[in-house]
């Protein structure tokens, strides 16, 4: 009797349970993901929150059995959009933390760096803010890329530009790095393709702050239009120096400068040139309602944590769903092992914030799940979506 009523007892508990507390009392064990972010340095402004919108995810994650009964623990490292650093972090990671995946990095010299100790050391990687093209595909077979990459993003720049702008001459200004000249080499080739004329084709030093030398070409090259590509922390001073010029040549921006913040820094200069620039993420009342809710949860996050008031950005929201994506693919495999989760990450097919994700067969995300837009700095230092 006693033997029949515990059996019962057991049983109703088992089906009354959630099912998060059976999947976390069955736990298959934890996977630790290493997630490199620049946390000091020049772009330390995202990385600290993308570091908080990356273990949101994380905590729910594991709330919510979303990684098929592992758990996820986050290790970070500092990798300060450098490659160096990055490159000795991804080490650290995987030597001294035994991390079993990578996440990053922010800078694409610094994803190229990482990628390369990932697929020597057969570690997993998921490329998820850098842009340059073909980081996966040139790296060996363990890199994934989740972001647009820069072929895909100029396509769209280049058909928006020549629809919502009038003019046959451009001049192109780009740092020298992975990132900006792999725009370059898009950019110049679709203008060539469109039949625009390429003036002028700058490329600069990423740590050179003074813009004055190149910016004072452009008068006596005439474009009708000037297209940049310029790193989130050098973009601010270049359209300083641009607007204290007094350059009338309209001006676009490939993405990094990040809206609002951004606004923040060089808003009325940005506004009193009209500057036009695209973004891939924008706080809006165009947002999905998984947007909403995520926009909502990082900056009440952000509030708490570090006491500020922080404008949601694309790089927050990559920050998120990379995890999630790690998450998915380690769900399908039943496993961390780096074969089941290669596996499953090429076939992954899932709805997060950003989009829709899925990948090609050079391991690069696929762009038509993907938003992009074009923004305005208005002379009142707010933004408006233009297209």
């Amino acid at each position: 009797m006693t033997i029949r009523y515990t059996a019962a007892l057991i049983a109703a508990l088992v089906f009354a349970a959630p099912a998060g507390a059976l999947a976390q009392a069955g736990s298959k064990g934890t996977v630790k993901v290493g997630v490199l972010l620049p946390l000091t340095g020049n772009t330390a402004w995202a990385g600290k929150t993308n570091r908080i919108a990356a273990a949101i995810a994380a905590e729910e994650v594991n709330a919510q059995d979303l990684a098929g009964g592992y758990k996820i623990e986050l290790v970070f490292g500092d990798s300060q959009c450098e490659p160096r650093p990055a490159h000795d972090q991804a080490q650290r990671l995987i030597s001294q933390e035994k991390v079993q995946l990578l996440i990053g990095e922010w800078c694409s010299s610094a994803s190229v760096a990482v990628a390369q100790v990932a697929n020597d050391e057969k570690i997993p990687l998921l490329v998820n803010i850098s842009t340059a093209d073909q980081i996966a595909g040139d790296s060996g077979s363990y890199a994934f890329q989740s972001s647009m990459q820069n072929r895909y993003s100029q396509q769209r720049e280049a058909a928006l530009l020549q629809k919502d702008f009038k003019f046959n001459s451009v001049a192109i200004i780009v740092e020298n790095n992975d990132f900006g000249l792999t725009f370059r080499k898009n950019m110049v080739a679709l203008m060539e393709k469109a039949g625009k004329k390429v003036v002028l084709d700058v490329t600069q030093d990423r740590n050179d702050t003074n813009w004055y030398a190149t910016i004072t070409r452009i008068p006596a090259a005439k474009p009708d239009l000037v297209i940049v590509s310029i790193s989130a922390g050098q973009a601010a001073n270049f359209v300083k120096q641009y607007a204290e010029a007094g350059i009338a040549t309209p001006l676009f921006s490939d993405y990094p400068p990040p809206p609002r913040i951004f606004e923040k820094q060089v808003g009325p200069q940005a506004g009193k040139i009209g500057l036009v620039r695209a973004a891939f993420f924008v706080k809006s009342d165009t947002n999905t309602p998984a947007q909403k809710d995520f926009v909502a949860k990082l900056e009440a996050r952000v509030q708490k944590e570090l006491n500020e008031q922080h404008d949601v950005t694309y790089w927050d929201v990559a920050s998120y769903d990379a995890v999630r994506l790690v998450a998915d693919a380690i769900k399908r495999a039943g496993s961390a092992k780096p074969a089941d989760y290669l596996k499953a990450m090429a076939a992954t097919k899932i709805d997060l914030v950003l989009g829709r994700y899925e990948f090609d067969e050079q391991r690069g995300a696929k762009p038509e799940g993907l938003n992009f837009v074009f923004i305005r700095t208005k002379p009142d230092a707010t933004i408006e979506v233009v297209q």
